[in-house]
């Protein structure tokens, strides 16, 4: 979850009290001597504990034993007992992590749900007795919340293979007990006995609570945080995170986290715990401003990853069982309290339990309880040649030794063998896959497709779960139609695997191209599609008199945005027109768009409406008749007669006048203003709405149409440019007809998974950016001037890289020239660690291309979790260091970079960065969502077979052709 603002300048306020007192701490911290004296404090802690500091004082031993046995129910000799030295070295025995593995299994991803059952965010939980879980009050604030929520336990890292393992997912019961606090920001609710896949919840122990505030932790020393940062699998933070403070109900320390980490244990070397987990103090410059992880002021582009925290803030358990001791005589269902205060023995309160507790393995001193009478519960991550694993930042691998008889491990009783029955298939270890993945995909193709014809093609791939895309490599099998084990019986056809040679098998339907290829063979579809191709093999050539140089004047700038304000502007600025327009344009199917030019070219005094369009009329075959560009010039025609000129531009890889698409989407105003889009005449890209103070209207506009962003110029120059390419095309074009394409009538039907945006918790109307004063601008059109321009303003980057991109239709690993060079830089500013993030679309009606792209990015090393999938994205933005704006009709497609017609805009103007900023992050964070399995689950494209199948929706030829 999101951390409030609020709490953290709570948190910051508290930890500015202590401030003096840390920086001796840090000074200590730093000095990295092994031989500095331990405060006061802890040699009381450790006195406590029946240690005794060795003679010079660097280091303590235990020389009886601390109370109870430890978990396990063993007491440890003293060659066993955990050792420190205090400084630098951090020493652990094998002990510390057995124990961390116990405690870990009662630690759970807290999974907020909305209302209507879509994920709202993470945060962390654990079990403080055998049927309550605790955390903050900011991940579940009201019973409500917790309602629909639930607890996932055991969602980890797999072994050998480093892919995530899902977990048991237990339902959370406020109407059974549910007690919070915003003080002291906790929230304790009651769990489903049983999860969904038949898991019982006392299997996984719970954390017993301890009230000697003194013996858990004082300052000093080491806190150990069990997580779930950011919804990720769950991790150890431990080591170099001492405790810097305990100020009134709280403690202070320097563990790792992360969002997602809120409500997480934090514990003492003894596996206690020492406090709930809430909240971070970030850093600040003098002039109260947060600052970044390299020390430059912060920015809200920036992401809350890249804040510099420098401490961490917990509540104290002491305090805790203060509040909840004084509520429990007058709570209802004040039985789950008791179990908390007295697990294993006679309640609080008079009322007799129609259960016992389930017995600790220790006694009440605190640490993981397990059930049974008192062994230690079994690990899945010890192997079976004594290899414990433990996933964390960093992977630390244990060998345990060999099994003495009778069962002992490293003096603890060994687990008891689970019976296959009881195992459930998440903690099954996934087979081992084999090293070569080439070798297996060969193997793949020639056995799994022998003797059928449905299997269309295999490729590597990756698997993808709810969270998104892992690290755990997968056979893609695509087929010409997915079909159910009874279908595939019925005709006669066996059934995929679900594995090849430890590789998962992921069944995929066909993608269009597969379609294309199956409806017109091979040479017809290859020359529907992009090829690559020079720009000397196109006929284009920049008109005379085209000047593309920068400009730095006074103009005014209307940026705006759609489906906000993009209608609205639009039809003002047609409105406008006196005596000409000048416009190019991909597609032209809007009604509304068609009436507004009539309407202003109908004038008296106006004397030229000049178009120029896409040549490829796509529609397909047996299809009926749909309103396409050419049907709006035929109804404009006899409205306007001579002051309408038009021009379809040749296209073709070799002698077309651009090679695959005439994409620009450019109006040129009087030679005094133009309009510049990424959207085309369509109702996708400008409905015909105004959604200004209507919230439900813009959401539902939002669920439905485009996301575009849009300027209107008002500079005579630089419409001259835009006026001068146009014309330019119009003059090479007159002759040209438009051409149909004749395609194979296709249905689609999208993924059943709701999409993120009904669970979006602020939808936010932009409103435009309207500003004159000196701007700084640069014109871009391809084939002319695109990778010149951008390759070398991204090369510039230093910091942040926001991209928004309707498609990405080639790897990057198979791109041309330049075009490949553009996006290894983008890499390279990613693995420095900068900012870089990107939304794109890539043909939500296309899901098998789309995944192949999004894994393109993965093979390529793009980072997974910078990258989102936005329904209706057609946006063609960056922004570069919060300064640098460029936005257009520019895909980020080999094409659009090379040799399309194209048409953009660069701009250095830091207020004007700013806008689009925040129209990014508000779609980053409310609209776009996790590259995940859902995106295509339960989506399907099929060939017409004469009859239009119920639920399924016509594919729309023209702008899938867009996209390529």
């Amino acid at each position: 979850m999101l951390l409030d603002r609020s709490i953290v300048e709570e948190v910051k306020t508290r930890w500015k009290a202590y401030s003096g007192d840390q920086k001796k701490q840090r000074d200590l911290s730093a000095t990295g001597n092994t031989a500095v004296k331990p405060s006061a404090a802890i040699d009381e802690f450790w006195r406590k504990r029946a240690l005794a500091p060795s003679p010079d004082g660097t280091e303590f031993r235990s020389i009886v034993p601390a109370g109870p046995p430890p978990i396990g129910g063993t007491d440890l000799s003293p060659d066993r007992r955990a050792e420190r030295v205090l400084g630098t070295s951090d020493l652990l025995e094998v002990v510390f992590l057995e124990a961390a593995l116990a405690v870990a299994r009662t630690v759970a991803r807290v999974r907020v749900g909305s209302s209507n059952g879509a994920l709202v965010g993470y945060g962390t939980g654990f079990l403080v007795s055998p049927r309550l879980l605790l955390t903050n009050w900011h991940v579940l604030k009201a019973a409500d919340v917790a309602r629909n929520s639930s607890a996932e336990f055991g969602y980890e890292t797999r072994l050998g293979d480093g892919a995530a393992r899902n977990g048991a997912i237990f339902k959370l019961r406020p109407d059974k007990f549910f007690l919070s606090d915003q003080a002291l920001d906790f929230a304790l609710v009651a769990l489903d006995p049983t999860a969904a896949g038949g898991e019982e919840l006392v299997s996984y122990g719970f954390n017993a609570l301890v009230n000697d505030d003194l013996s858990l932790i004082t300052k000093g020393q080491f806190a150990n945080i069990i997580q779930h940062p950011s919804g990720q699998p769950k991790q150890l933070a431990f080591r170099q995170n001492e405790v810097i403070e305990k100020p009134e109900s709280f403690l202070h320390y320097r563990t790792d986290t992360a969002p997602g980490s809120s409500g997480a244990p934090v514990y003492n070397d003894q596996w206690q715990v020492v406090a709930l987990h809430r909240a971070g103090v970030w850093a600040t410059n003098d002039a109260g401003q947060i600052l970044a992880v390299d020390n430059t002021v912060w920015r809200e582009t920036m992401g809350e990853d890249r804040i510099k925290w420098i401490a961490n803030e917990g509540v104290r358990i002491p305090s805790l069982l203060a509040h909840w001791r004084s509520r429990v005589t007058t709570l209802p269902g004040r039985d789950f309290l008791d179990e908390i205060f007295a697990p294993g023995s006679p309640p609080i309160t008079e009322q007799m339990k129609s259960e016992p507790a389930p017995q600790a393995a220790g006694s009440n001193a605190g640490g993981a309880r397990l059930p049974g009478s008192g062994q230690s519960t079994e690990t899945t991550l010890v192997t079976s040649n004594g290899v414990a694993i433990w996933t964390i930042p960093l992977k630390v691998s244990v060998a345990l030794g060999d099994l003495p008889q009778g069962g002992q491990l490293g003096g603890y009783p060994q687990p008891a063998p689970v019976t296959p029955a009881a195992v459930h298939p998440s903690d099954v270890p996934a087979p081992t896959q084999s090293p070569d993945l080439e070798t297996t995909l060969r193997r793949a193709r020639d056995l799994l497709g022998k003797g059928r014809d449905d299997v269309l093609r295999i490729r590597a791939g990756w698997v993808f779960d709810d969270n998104g895309i892992t690290d755990r490599r997968a056979l893609v099998v695509v087929v010409k139609r997915k079909r159910s084990p009874a279908e595939l019986a019925r005709a006669g056809i066996t059934e995929l695997p679900t594995t090849f040679e430890g590789y998962p098998i992921e069944v995929m339907g066909p993608s269009v191209e597969d379609l294309l290829r199956l409806a017109l063979g091979p040479n017809r579809t290859e020359s529907l599609l992009p090829s690559k191709v020079s720009a000397e093999e196109i006929t284009y050539r920049p008109p005379t008199g085209l000047s593309l140089a920068p400009v730095r004047d006074t103009m005014r700038v209307l940026a705006h945005v759609s489906p906000d304000a993009g209608w609205v502007t639009l039809k003002a600025f047609i409105g406008q027109a006196r005596e000409k327009l000048v416009g190019a344009m991909y597609e032209f199917t809007a009604p509304h768009i068609r009436d507004a030019l009539v309407a202003a070219a109908s004038r008296a005094d106006f004397k030229k409406l000049t178009l120029v369009f896409d040549s490829a009329r796509g529609s397909a075959t047996n299809a009926p008749n749909k309103p396409d560009s050419e049907a709006m010039v035929r109804a404009m025609r006899p409205l306007l007669n001579r002051k309408l000129d038009v021009a379809w531009v040749k296209l073709g890889s070799v002698n077309g006048w651009v090679n695959h698409d005439y994409h620009i989407k450019v109006l040129v105003r009087d030679d005094e203003a133009f309009w510049l889009s990424s959207g085309n005449w369509k109702e996708s890209g400008q409905p015909d709405a105004d959604p200004a103070g209507d919230n439900a209207l813009l959401r539902r506009l939002l669920r439905e149409e485009n996301r575009e962003w849009h300027a209107i110029i008002e500079h005579p120059n630089l419409a001259k440019v835009y006026r001068t390419a146009i014309m330019g095309d119009f003059k090479a074009n007159e002759k040209t007809r438009p051409q149909d394409l004749e395609l194979p009538e296709l249905f689609f039907t999208g993924p059943t998974a709701p999409l993120a945006l009904e669970a979006a918790p602020v939808i936010r109307f932009f409103a435009p950016f309207d500003e004159t004063r000196p701007f700084v601008v640069q014109p871009i059109l391809t084939p002319d001037n695109y990778l010149d321009i951008v390759v070398e303003a991204v090369k510039g980057c230093s910091g942040s890289l926001l991209i928004q991109n309707q498609s990405l239709s080639v790897p990057p690993e198979q791109a041309d020239g330049r075009y490949r060079i553009l996006w290894e830089t983008i890499l390279a500013k990613q693995k420095k660690d900068y900012d870089v993030r990107m939304i794109f679309r890539v043909q939500d009606r296309d899901p098998t291309r789309g995944r192949e792209m999004f894994e393109a990015l993965k093979d390529f090393g793009f980072d997974p979790k910078r990258v989102k999938r936005q329904k209706g994205c057609h946006t063609k933005g960056m922004i570069i260091d919060g300064r640098h704006v460029l936005l257009g009709s520019h895909n980020l497609t080999n094409m659009g970079a090379t040799t399309n017609r194209d048409a953009s805009l660069l701009f250095d103007d830091v207020p004007l960065a700013a806008y689009f900023s925040e129209i990014f992050e508000h779609d980053w964070l409310s609209v776009a969502e996790p590259v995940t399995a859902k995106a295509w689950r339960g989506s399907e494209l099929m060939l017409a077979d004469g009859v239009s199948p119920e639920g399924y929706e016509r594919f729309d030829w023209k702008a899938w052709l867009e996209g390529q």
